[in-house]
C-alpha cells in the first residue's frame, strides 16, 4: 500500500536527493549511434532535463548488436540502467524472472488517464504472469523493401511468390545489380526470419518447438536462404560487410531489394518520403502456412521499462516514473512519428498526425494483413540465436554445415545452460 500511495503523493523532488545536487538517471536503448531515432531521442532527453532542473540523463543508447550486449552486460554486473528500452522476447523475460525489471501494474492502475493513451492491443506483449512490465510505445513491422525505379528500369515484376522472387534475382544479377542486400549478422537474418514466417505461419513461427524438436519451417528457411545464395542473390562480400554497408547498398541503388523493418526509415537512413521505394509483404511460398498478406509485426525498442533497482531507490523512483511518462507522452510520440517510420502505439489525435509516405505504406501493410506474426528471433533464446544460428549462416550457405546440424548444436548448448 505504501508504494501505491507514493505514486499519488505530491512529494518534493528534493526529498529524494539525499544531499546530492543532481539526480542522475541512466537511460539505455537501441536508439543511439546510427539509429534513425537517435537525434530526436537526444533532443527529447535534453528537453526533459530543462523541464526538470537538478536532473541529469546519462544517455547510453547505442545502435545495432552493441546495444543488447551492453544492456545484458550492465545487468549482469549490477550496473542496471534506471530506464531502458527493450523489445519483447527471451531477453526481457529472463530479466523479469531474475527480478531486475519493475512491475508497473500498480503504477498504471493508479494513473488511468496516462494508461488510456496506449493502444490496448499491445499490452499483451508486456505481460508476464498477468503483470505488466513495459510501456508499449512503438509498433514495428518487417517486409521486403524494393527500389521501384530499378524494377521499372529493367522491366522486373514485383514478386508476389518465391518463384517470382527467384526470377527477379536472375534478372538483376544479369544486369549487374545486387538482387538482395544481405549480410551475415543478426540484422542480416531479417531475410531468414521473413522466410520462416511465410513458411510456418503464426502457429509454427511463434511456437518454434514441438515435442522438443524445432519446427520444419526453421530448417527449410535456412535451405531457402542457401538457394538464394547459390543463385547469386547476395553481395559478394556478404560474410564480411557490416549492417550500415548492407543498408547503403539498397539506399544507393546498388541493390534492388532488402528485408528490413520500419526502423529502417528516417534520418540517416531511408528517406521517409522517397517516392522510388516501396515495401511489400515478403513473397509467399506454395507450401507456406501463412497468408500472402502476412507480415512480421510487434513492438520495437520503444518499449520502455524501469529497473527494479530504480523503482526501489528512494532517490530515483519518482523521477524515473516522470521520465517514463515523458517518453510515452502524446507530444513525444508525435515528434518521433513525424520524422521516421515510427508507428506510435500512443493515441495521437488525428488532426495532429503528420505521417510520411512510407509510414502510411507501413500502416496499410498492417491493416491489410490477415495474420500478424511476431518477430522470429524473439521466440528462440537470443544467446543461441546470435552465438550459433547467426554465426553458422556462412557455413550453411557454403554447404559446410546443414541446417539440421545448426539446430542440433543449439539444442546441445541449451542443455548446458
Amino acid at each position: 500500500m505504501y508504494t501505491l500511495n507514493l505514486f499519488n503523493r505530491d512529494i518534493p523532488i528534493n526529498s529524494f536527493e539525499s544531499g546530492r545536487d543532481t539526480i542522475e538517471l541512466r537511460f539505455l536503448s537501441s536508439w543511439g549511434g546510427t539509429d534513425t531515432k537517435a537525434v530526436q531521442l537526444q533532443l527529447q532527453l535534453e528537453k526533459f532535463e530543462k523541464e526538470n532542473p537538478g536532473v541529469k540523463i546519462i544517455n547510453e543508447s547505442m545502435s545495432g548488436t552493441e546495444f543488447l550486449f551492453k544492456l545484458k552486460t550492465n545487468f549482469a554486473q549490477g550496473n542496471d540502467p534506471d530506464v531502458f528500452g527493450l523489445w519483447p522476447g527471451s531477453d526481457i523475460k529472463i530479466l523479469i524472472k531474475q527480478g531486475k525489471v519493475a512491475d508497473l501494474t500498480g503504477l498504471l492502475d493508479s494513473n488511468k488517464e496516462w494508461t488510456a493513451n496506449f493502444g490496448e492491443d499491445a499490452w499483451g506483449y508486456d505481460q508476464f504472469d498477468g503483470r505488466i512490465y513495459g510501456l508499449p510505445c512503438e509498433i514495428i513491422y518487417e517486409g521486403l523493401f524494393l527500389n521501384k525505379d530499378l524494377f521499372a528500369k529493367y522491366g522486373v515484376k514485383v514478386p508476389e511468390t518465391y518463384e517470382e522472387l527467384k526470377d527477379a534475382v536472375g534478372v538483376f544479377k544479369d544486369r549487374g545489380i545486387i538482387p538482395i542486400a544481405y549480410n551475415s549478422t543478426p540484422e542480416g537474418t531479417f531475410l531468414y526470419q521473413n522466410i520462416v514466417m511465410k513458411l510456418g505461419g503464426k502457429e509454427d513461427t511463434e511456437n518454434p518447438y514441438k515435442s522438443g524438436k524445432i519446427n520444419q519451417c526453421y530448417i527449410d528457411g535456412m535451405k531457402y536462404v542457401k538457394e538464394l545464395y547459390e543463385l547469386g542473390a547476395f553481395p559478394k562480400d556478404a560474410f564480411t560487410i557490416d549492417d550500415k554497408t548492407r543498408d547503403n547498398l539498397f539506399i544507393e541503388k546498388k541493390a534492388a531489394m532488402i528485408a528490413q523493418g520500419s526502423w529502417f526509415i528516417g534520418l540517416g537512413s531511408l528517406n521517409a518520403e522517397d517516392e522510388t521505394v516501396d515495401v511489400i509483404p515478403f513473397p509467399a511460398f506454395n507450401e507456406g502456412k501463412s497468408y500472402p498478406s502476412s507480415i512480421i509485426y510487434g513492438l520495437g525498442n520503444g518499449n520502455f521499462h524501469m529497473s527494479t533497482k530504480a523503482f526501489d531507490s528512494y532517490e530515483k523512483r519518482e523521477m524515473s516514473i516522470k521520465l517514463l511518462k515523458f517518453l510515452t507522452s502524446v507530444e513525444t510520440a508525435k515528434l518521433f512519428s513525424h520524422e521516421t517510420g515510427f508507428i506510435s502505439n500512443i493515441r495521437i489525435p488525428e488532426e495532429d498526425m503528420q505521417t510520411s509516405r512510407l509510414m502510411r505504406k507501413g500502416k496499410e501493410l498492417i491493416a491489410d494483413s490477415l495474420e500478424l506474426v511476431g518477430p522470429t528471433d524473439s521466440f528462440i533464446d537470443r544467446n543461441l540465436w546470435e552465438q550459433i544460428l547467426v554465426t553458422s549462416f556462412p557455413q550453411v550457405l557454403e554447404g559446410r554445415k546443414t541446417p539440421e546440424e545448426v539446430f542440433e548444436e543449439m539444442d546441445r548448448k541449451a542443455m548446458q545452460q
